[in-house]
């Protein structure tokens, strides 16, 4: 703590003290936050007061801040002036560095020597009362709108402060900073960082993170630039397994600047891709969460298959996520149409890019995904250039890559665990290790909506329980018979939906016998 100072704002500060204010506050209560704009907004008001408000500086950089105004409270006639700060803002990479209690501290001693009678916020109720902070009600000071509540609390300066009673009412600048439209116009200043509402917030002391690895021993959780070791709450273990971080989960977290952080819940998730651990078992491999878009790369030389390429795009689709069938090495193929067209026609839910990363053929084309704050995962074999294409696409080695066997035509596997990582303009990268087999289990959906127009046929069918071989009006043989839908289709689907009911009543089975096994160690 030696080299932080404490010292005022200049203006050559504003840029940076917002920018650390964004940061301190983004998401914790909502998405996105609104705090930046309020000191912006508070400098010019006639209640800031500059003479008591600080920053603190480390080795150079702003790393906190707390900015006081003058309040009113109220009772009938009689009208007091207090004292109100806020934000107190902590650089989130800086916590538990004492940043805080230095501003907290030091400012109030400057208040006591100015003369002032007290101070009245809304605050952390965990954090304020160990700084001597006591609840309103104790002081006979009431919220106009929400009463007396714990986050509503006064600290007194000196003794005539116990002489103000009544509501208490803020500087007007504290609402007009509400307005969500300026406020986002304004944000546009600052890098981009992706606004979240999750049910988690109102974070306390918590932080909220993003599972950025998941390793045999424990997690690593994205943290603004920072990847944190952290470990799961005890009670994690008497969950569900699908219940478990994944890559791309967002978690809130204690966070631990000296050991292991705490994951302390998963929240809610926009996307959940899963399969079977194998092809031929029911139990779950619980793969990664909240990727917008999924990049299914196979490249056309001996690793294309359309076979397998359905069983992604019904994968992807169950799990909520968009599927974008990418084709590689397209220089090595004459007839790249011809695959295009194919993949197509698997369903009008998946998007199909034929491209080469050598010589940057149809990069241009996937721009449109790579837009601030959206998610894309790569799954594919092992081999056919996942990392490649990603550090073609963003201009600089972000995902290590190996040399391509001569014998084989394919890559030497070098992504060996899932791993998140984030580039630039905020787009977040997930790479898979590469998967030969695509098992189905509990993916019903996700297959009928990657063969919707062979269920469309089907409610064409004469009579509702159609096995489709020797029953008169059936819309699946009149389709085949006429070339609307190949026998190879029809078959793919059939095979996959068979499939996928065997594997779930294994699953079915074998989570029946854990949950059984659970109880009987409990009695145990």
């Amino acid at each position: 703590m030696n080299n932080i100072i404490i010292r005022k704002e200049t203006k050559e500060d504003y840029y940076n003290t917002e920018h650390m204010i964004l940061r301190s506050f983004w998401n914790l209560h909502g998405p996105g936050c609104n705090e930046h704009y309020l000191v912006h907004a508070l400098r010019e008001a006639r209640e800031y007061l500059p003479e008591l408000s600080r920053v603190a500086e480390m080795n150079g950089k702003i790393v906190g801040a707390i900015f006081y105004s003058i309040s009113k409270v109220i009772d009938g006639d009689m009208k007091h002036d207090v004292l109100t700060f806020g934000p107190l803002a902590v650089e989130p990479t800086c916590f538990s560095m004492g940043i805080g209690k230095r501003l907290l501290e030091e400012t109030i001693i400057i208040a006591k020597e100015a003369g002032y009678k007290g101070i009245v916020i809304c605050g952390e109720p965990n954090y304020y009362p160990k700084y001597g902070f006591k609840t309103c009600d104790n002081f006979g000071i009431i919220h106009p709108v929400l009463g007396n509540f714990d986050a509503f609390m006064a600290y007194p300066l000196n003794e005539s402060f116990g002489e103000i009673h009544g509501s208490f009412f803020e500087a007007p600048v504290f609402e007009e900073c509400e307005d969500e439209t300026k406020v986002k116009e304004y944000t546009k200043k600052f890098p981009y960082y992706k606004p979240l509402r999750l049910s988690c917030q109102w974070l306390h002391e918590e932080r909220l993170g993003r599972i950025s690895a998941v390793m045999k021993n424990g997690y690593q959780i994205r943290f603004w630039e920072n990847d944190l070791k952290a470990k799961l709450k005890g009670d994690f273990y008497e969950q569900d397994s699908e219940k478990l971080p994944v890559v791309g989960d967002y978690v809130t977290f204690r966070h631990n600047p000296n050991g292991d952080s705490v994951i302390l819940s998963v929240c809610e998730r926009s996307s959940f891709l899963q399969r079977p651990d194998q092809a031929k078992t029911g139990v779950m491999q619980y793969m990664v969460a909240n990727v917008d878009f999924t990049f299914i790369v196979t490249s056309l030389n001996e690793d294309y298959s359309y076979n397998r390429i359905a069983r992604y795009v019904s994968l992807v689709i169950q799990g909520g996520s968009v599927p974008v069938v990418i084709l590689t090495k397209a220089d090595l193929c004459s007839n790249c149409s011809h695959y295009v067209r194919e993949v197509e026609a698997i369903s009008h839910n998946v998007k199909v890019h034929a491209i080469s990363a050598l010589y940057n053929i149809g990069l241009e084309e996937l721009s449109e995904y790579f837009f601030p704050g959206t998610t894309i995962c790569l799954i594919g074999s092992s081999g056919v250039g996942k990392s490649t294409l990603i550090n073609a696409i963003v201009g600089k080695n972000i995902l290590k890559t190996a040399e391509v066997r001569e014998y084989d035509s394919t890559g030497r596997h070098t992504t060996t665990q899932r791993q998140l990582v984030q580039i630039d303009n905020g787009v977040c990268i997930i790479d898979t290790p590469g998967m030969r087999e695509v098992g189905m289990a509990n993916m019903e959906e996700g297959i009928d909506s990657t063969f919707s127009d062979i269920i469309e046929l089907e409610s064409r069918c004469k009579f509702r329980d159609c096995r489709h071989e020797t029953e008169p009006g059936c819309a699946i043989k009149a389709a085949i018979d006429s070339g609307e839908l190949s026998i190879e289709r029809y078959e793919l689907y059939r095979n996959l939906g068979e499939e996928n009911k065997l594997n779930y009543a294994k699953k079915k089975e074998i989570s029946k016998w854990r949950k059984a096994h659970k109880r009987f160690d409990k009695r145990e």
